[in-house]
């Protein structure tokens, strides 16, 4: 062992460094003073914090970059379905009247307008979900423009308005606080 000569005390050094004793409190509570480089040491190799701070950051990051690398290959696959669906669209689309295809249990079939009023309305409504969760995933569908307008709205903004907003209650007999007249609605 590498630190024989405290071996007995490791425990209440141990208990002295989580109390944030220092080396000299400690060897000097048990009556060893000559021992405090000693603990001094035992601390550095073992409870050296910025050594554990710097390994926690480490398995910080490797854990991030893991979690990180599972999020891409989750788009990627989601990405890759989506381009299977509109691949899937695009022929049921690309067969016109009269045109033979072969259906899934391999028998060719001539494309009739009851056929086709099945297959375009559904290529269609096909190609359309598809481009509309490609637009999900990059955050440009209406809903996340929307929460990207009203997050960008400051604090200060939000107030007025609120205020604004409460005044017209109150000004309607439909809020208790307040009294008076509605102030003018302010930027926006």
């Amino acid at each position: 062992m590498a630190f024989k000569s405290i071996a007995s005390y490791v425990n209440q050094i141990e208990a002295g460094f989580t109390n944030k004793e220092s080396p000299a409190a400690i060897a000097k509570r048990l009556g060893v003073p000559g021992k405090a480089k000693t603990i001094a040491r035992y601390k550095t190799a073992v409870w050296d914090l910025k050594d554990l701070v710097a390994d926690a950051r480490e398995v910080r990051a490797e854990k991030h970059e893991s979690q990180r690398n599972q999020a891409i290959d989750e788009i990627v696959s989601t990405l890759e379905v989506i381009n299977l669906g509109k691949l899937r669209a695009k022929q049921l689309l690309s067969v016109s009247l009269g045109d033979e295809f072969e259906v899934s249990d391999g028998e060719t079939h001539r494309l009739t307008m009851g056929s086709a009023s099945i297959y375009w309305p559904t290529g269609t409504r096909m190609l359309s979900e598809c481009a509309r969760l490609e637009l999900e995933l990059s955050g440009d569908d209406p809903e996340s423009r929307k929460a990207s307008a009203i997050e960008s709205l400051s604090e200060a903004e939000l107030d007025v308005r609120l205020k604004y907003l409460l005044a017209i209650l109150d000004k309607a007999g439909s809020y208790p606080e307040g009294g008076g007249e509605a102030p003018s609605p302010g930027p926006g």
